[in-house]
């Protein structure tokens, strides 16, 4: 019989990159950073159920938990961690997942990559005896305050105190913008499809001014916009956020494509934060013309040579994804 210490987790990087897998006690013992997933379960009544952990728990004993959760298992994706945990902590077999957001914690020996999602169920609940003690449907400021009279697990409150920004700010979006000979589907669409599946990675065709209406119809009740666009994606985002200025929030253009055509850059430099990454072996978008133009476009830029081509097919998959998509 396997116990909850033989249970083999997967274990990342600071930036959340996959290094290994390790037996949960290994992980403790070695101070390695797990993956782990935290569901918020609200009601009708917009109350979250705050559990109680045992005190047989490795970490954090007897505590409040704002969420219900737990580390993600070897070949285990984030979302199917979070169904696991709803299922085996509250008996909740079925229930719609809604990503909230990712959240890197780190105190002392515990540092964990964790994904916050949000569901609705008004129980009764069926609690694992070995992981949850009791519980009771609470609203965010109730538990903020009896957090000072009762002890609470400190990772749940700094996700708690974010949850609590999170709902008061409006929501980012996040878009890939594909290649012209692309699509959504493409090596980059698949990666951020498996990774980040909050993510939009639509399809777009046709020549840049027919892209960027498309765009623009995607995005019109949108603002916040985090924008990633590749090769002519790139030209399509730097495009967009010239004609949108106010709706952007962040670019991070991967070998834009901006000596394409008759493109120049705008009279006044765009204000919203730019991270530029080009391979100095491209030969399709050279950084030698590139890196002018950017230059001339955005006043908040970070660019980053790599010694890479055009596809950025080493140095893609290894960027901290997760630092830069968190805002």
């Amino acid at each position: 019989m396997t116990t909850q210490h033989d249970e083999i987790i997967q274990i990342v990087d600071r930036h959340n990159r996959k290094i290994g897998q390790q037996p949960r006690a290994r992980m403790r013992a070695d101070k390695l950073i797990p993956r782990a997933s935290y569901i918020f379960v609200f009601n009708d009544k917009d109350e979250f159920f705050l559990q109680k952990r045992t005190a047989s728990k490795d970490i954090y004993p007897g505590c409040w938990d704002v969420a219900a959760g737990g580390v993600v298992l070897a070949d285990e994706s984030y979302e199917e961690s979070a169904r696991r945990e709803l299922k085996e902590e509250l008996g909740i077999g079925a229930a719609p997942l809604q990503f909230l957001f990712d959240h890197y914690y780190a105190d002392g020996d515990n540092r964990v990559w964790g994904r916050i999602f949000a569901c609705r169920h008004n129980g009764p609940f069926v609690l694992q005896p070995s992981e949850v003690a009791g519980g009771m449907f609470i609203s965010v400021a109730e538990a903020l305050r009896l957090k000072d009279k009762e002890p609470f697990s400190p990772n749940g409150l700094e996700i708690l105190y974010k949850l609590q920004r999170h709902r008061q700010a409006a929501p980012p979006a996040i878009f890939f913008l594909h290649g012209l000979d692309s699509s959504g589907q493409g090596t980059k669409g698949r990666f951020f499809a498996e990774n980040f599946p909050h993510i939009h990675c639509p399809d777009f065709h046709g020549t840049l001014a027919d892209r960027l209406h498309q765009l623009t119809d995607l995005c019109r009740d949108l603002s916040n916009l985090t924008l990633v666009g590749s090769s002519f994606g790139g030209l399509m985002a730097t495009c967009y956020a010239t004609n949108f200025p106010e709706k952007v929030a962040r670019l991070i253009l991967l070998a834009p494509a901006l000596n394409y055509g008759e493109y120049r850059p705008p009279r006044e430099k765009l204000s919203a934060p730019v991270l530029l990454v080009i391979g100095n072996n491209d030969t399709v978008t050279p950084p030698a013309k590139v890196v002018p133009l950017a230059e001339q476009t955005f006043a908040d830029l970070e660019i980053r040579l790599v010694d890479d081509d055009h596809m950025l097919h080493t140095a893609f998959p290894v960027m901290a994804w997760h630092e830069l998509l968190m805002g």
